[in-house]
C-alpha cells in the first residue's frame, strides 16, 4: 500500500520548529497534526474503496456461482 509507506516516510523525516521557550512551537505541531491526519484520510478512502470493490467481486461471484448450480439442476 503506497499511502502507509507514505506516512511512515513522512514521519521518520517529521522536523518541528523549534522555540527558544518551550521546545517546540505549538503552532507547528498542530499543523503537522493536520497534515498526518489528511494523509490517514486519504489512505482511509482508498481502503474503503478497495474494501467495497472486493465487497461488490464478491457478491457478484457469489450470484453467478449460485446461477450456474441452479442451471445445473434443471
Amino acid at each position: 500500500m503506497k499511502n502507509k509507506n507514505e506516512i511512515a516516510e513522512w514521519l521518520e523525516n517529521i522536523r518541528f520548529r523549534k522555540q527558544f521557550f518551550g521546545g517546540v512551537s505549538e503552532q507547528d505541531v498542530w499543523k503537522k497534526i493536520g497534515e498526518l491526519n489528511d494523509m490517514y484520510q486519504v489512505a482511509l478512502k482508498a481502503e474503503r474503496v478497495r474494501y467495497d470493490t472486493m465487497i461488490e467481486n464478491y457478491k457478484k461471484n457469489c450470484k453467478d456461482t449460485q446461477n450456474r448450480e441452479k442451471d445445473n439442476d434443471e
